[in-house]
């Protein structure tokens, strides 16, 4: 029989926690050896729930007359009735529903507590700095996988530009685009990047196939500020530079690749922040030589940390997905 989560929670209670939980006052009276058995509070609380035995019964998996036992059980260690018998049917009373009211509340309580205590073992927080543009494109196309390779990690992300004080209460990780030579912390490279010039996939097919970069001069052209190299992109593919300069500025880059998509543009942008727009379809690489990026994203925690299971495993995740960014 297909048993209730409350009946399957309960199977993994230590009944001797019972009595370091909150009580209502009219179960608190009672001292540990004097609290009624675990199982009849439950066959109880069941019965009384469905006002029958035989659907208690099936929801803990139990005979009727198990039930029914329970239950008497309690009545007598309680010295009262807890239902009455009135045409083939249960009603409780008075007292009954009292207790009743107040077993619920209890098991419910337990119940909460198991389930909190059994889906939260081995679980730990770890605050992560990631530049805003990379948090907002590699890193949240790739989310989905992280939480189902780390499923005890809870992430706090902090989406900023800002230094992060690695190991100092704030920041467990950081994500940093750069040259390198972090002084005092762990550092490792995780991958480099290119830039290249892509469009929209809404761009007709003979301008997005054509191999003559002035062919694209008249459409909208996106920049991102945070970086110059679509000049030195331009020109090493046989353009003018000055013949791209009209369109948009973005000082984020994730705007910069939307901004792409909504006006059927093209712009320079870096491959690891437009990989999954392009995985999906919305941009297209456009056939010109790409250029190499002078920086590179690196992984940094404090060196103190580096031992910590859970910063050594984010970090073999980071270096999975540094192979193809």
């Amino acid at each position: 029989m297909k048993r209730s989560l409350r009946a399957r929670q309960l199977d993994t209670l230590d009944t001797d926690r019972l009595v370091r939980l909150e009580m209502p006052d009219n179960l608190r009276r009672y001292s540990h050896g004097e609290l009624p058995p675990m199982q009849t509070l439950v066959a109880f609380e069941t019965a009384a729930r469905h006002l029958s035995f035989t659907r208690a019964s099936e929801e803990l998996n139990l005979t009727q007359s198990a039930v029914s036992q329970q239950v008497k059980l309690l009545e007598q260690r309680l010295g009262l009735d807890l239902f009455i018998r009135k045409n083939n049917r249960l009603v409780l009373t008075a007292g009954g529903q009292a207790l009743a009211k107040d077993v619920e509340m209890v098991l419910d309580h337990l119940c909460n507590s198991v389930h909190a205590l059994v889906s939260g073992e081995n679980r730990v927080s770890v605050a992560l700095s990631l530049l805003p543009s990379f948090a907002s494109t590699w890193f949240a196309s790739r989310i989905g996988d992280f939480s189902r390779n780390n499923p005890n990690v809870d992430l706090i992300v902090v989406a900023s530009v800002a230094l992060a004080e690695l190991g100092r209460g704030a920041t467990d990780i950081a994500i940093r685009w750069g040259p390198g030579g972090t002084q005092g912390v762990y550092e490792e490279r995780l991958f480099g990047e290119q830039f290249m010039l892509v469009g929209a996939a809404s761009l007709p097919k003979e301008l997005r196939e054509t191999r003559d970069i002035s062919d694209l001069s008249g459409l909208p052209f996106q920049h991102d500020t945070a970086q110059n190299d679509w000049r030195v992109l331009i020109e090493e593919n046989g353009g003018v530079p000055e013949d791209f300069e009209h369109g948009h500025y973005f000082s984020d880059a994730s705007t910069t690749l939307q901004a792409i998509i909504a006006t059927g543009g093209i712009g320079v942008v870096r491959n690891v922040i437009a990989r999954h727009l392009i995985d999906r379809g919305d941009l297209v690489v456009l056939p010109f030589k790409p250029r190499k990026g002078p920086f590179a994203y690196h992984f940094l925690c404090a060196q103190e940390s580096f031992d910590d299971p859970a910063i050594t495993g984010i970090l073999d995740w980071f270096r999975h997905h540094a192979r193809r960014p």
